[in-house]
């Protein structure tokens, strides 16, 4: 099964019990744990696996952005290197991986994809731009604000 995202609101905890009680006003989302906690409990005794954060703001774009930021460096990168564009972005990317940057697993392959930048977070962009960082004073490169 895929894994899904969805934001939710913590109505109450108790540490005592261990019980954590979480809801959601959205239908579709509803209707994607409606089906997921039935099949969990039919399939795993109830058990499921879950992967927490907080809602982190998605990256910014724009002028200013970390989006400009992040492609800035690349195209610093790439011209003081003599790559490509998605090149350099793949390998950063890959790097960014071993530090949380979010991928998918190809079923078919095993193969590790990190997934694309239109879809990651605030915290996300920042493990790239450190790793833009990182790659341009290993290279010597000096990266122009």
């Amino acid at each position: 099964m895929e894994k899904k995202k969805a934001i939710m609101k913590i109505e109450s905890y108790s540490n005592k019990d261990g019980i954590l009680v979480l809801s959601v006003s959205d239908f579709g989302i509803r209707t994607m744990l409606k089906g997921l906690v039935e099949w969990c409990q039919q399939k795993y005794g109830s058990y499921i696996k879950l992967e927490m954060s907080p809602p982190y703001r998605s990256r910014s774009t724009g002028a200013g952005s970390q989006n400009s930021k992040i492609w800035a460096c690349i195209q610093q990168i790439a011209q003081a290197t003599g790559n490509d564009l998605e090149d350099v972005e793949d390998y950063i990317k890959g790097k960014a991986v071993a530090r949380g940057y979010p991928y998918k697993v190809n079923k078919l392959t095993g193969a590790v994809r990190p997934v694309s930048m239109r879809t990651i977070n605030t915290v996300e962009a920042s493990l790239l731009i450190e790793e833009l960082y990182k790659l341009a004073a290993e290279l010597e490169i000096n990266l122009e604000e």
